[in-house]
């Protein structure tokens, strides 16, 4: 029988301890921890720390995804929207001031933060016309109130290049020579020629949620919508918010009044201009495939999320959007 190796083996995620956790909690924080659970696992982790002072969540991030200036301009935003009434996560100081500090995991640093807890569910599959129209208003008012947000460090999202970054993956899930990676390949051109061109630049932007969508918005026991998930805001096109709000709903085949009324909520708190509207069909493709080079790259990370077990819905929606926009071949 072949021994195994003394070295250990390469570790891509991790778990971390929960009792490790729950000790730099007590140690950086000053809180009494009674339990620190795991409650969530996939990008990030998420940990419920229980404790007499109330729940609160710590969030573990992968390692190599995100730069402390980045982790920094997160966790400004938050505090920034907080400050102004919204319903967010605020972000839980420690001792020394700091917001963020770093695990050494096997697979590298990963950043930690302490956020306020959210008790609630997910929207869910029932969602109503209403809670439609109060999740559109709230994406707006969000938008709204972090357009004075100015910190000294912006994060830009430029949508080609997170895109692009990722295509050395693209292989694994879709084979060169195939009708989907054709319809790839026809989406991928039509985006970059729309982000090439003069007037993408001239689009409304300011500071973005990134992932705003039916699943990162908590119903709270009282009805209440607190939006959660801030780690891929940044700097971007605010109507890139509303296309993932959308997007999602579409890929779970939820029904389209409530996506409807999302859009109409939204509408009635930012008006869109005409030259948005025109951009709505490629920015849903630079949706698609966002989210396609990223289960490429990390279905073998983090394993399968609900909702995006197969690509092959990916590919449908990405078909739809082609069509859609006439570029369908």
């Amino acid at each position: 029988m072949e021994h195994a190796s003394r070295a250990p083996f390469p570790v891509i995620h991790s778990t971390l301890d929960p009792a490790a956790l729950a000790d730099e909690v007590v140690r950086r924080y000053g809180l009494a921890v009674r339990r620190c659970r795991l409650v969530a696992r996939g990008s990030n982790a998420i940990y419920r720390i229980a404790g007499p002072q109330g729940p609160r969540a710590l969030r573990v991030s992968r390692a190599g995804y995100r730069s402390a200036q980045d982790v920094g301009y997160e966790l400004g935003l938050l505090a920034w929207l907080a400050a102004a009434g919204l319903p967010v996560p605020a972000p839980v100081p420690q001792r020394d001031g700091n917001l963020v500090f770093t695990a050494a995991a096997p697979e590298g640093e990963r950043p930690v933060v302490l956020l306020s807890w959210i008790d609630g569910q997910p929207l869910g599959r029932d969602m109503s016309v209403g809670e439609g129209d109060t999740a559109g208003r709230l994406l707006g008012r969000l938008q709204l109130a972090a357009a004075g947000f100015a910190p000294p460090h912006v994060k830009r999202i430029d949508t080609v290049s997170r895109i692009e970054r990722q295509l050395r993956f693209v292989d694994g899930g879709l084979p060169a020579g195939g009708a989907p990676r054709a319809a790839f390949e026809r989406g991928l051109a039509a985006v970059r020629a729309f982000f090439a061109a003069p007037a993408a630049a001239q689009l409304p932007t300011g500071p973005t949620h990134g992932d705003f969508q039916f699943a990162n918005v908590m119903k709270t026991p009282d009805g209440g919508l607190w939006p959660l998930d801030f780690d891929d805001c940044g700097f971007d096109l605010l109507a890139k918010d509303l296309v993932t709000f959308e997007w999602r709903a579409r890929l779970e085949r939820r029904p389209q009044p409530g996506i409807d009324a999302c859009e109409a909520g939204y509408r009635a708190v930012r008006p869109m201009s005409a030259a948005e509207d025109a951009a709505l069909p490629v920015l849903r493709i630079a949706r698609d495939l966002y989210l396609l080079v990223s289960y490429c790259a990390y279905i073998d990370r983090i394993g399968p999320v609900a909702g995006f077990e197969r690509e092959s819905r990916l590919v449908e929606l990405l078909v739809e959007d082609l069509q859609r926009a006439g570029l369908d071949g």
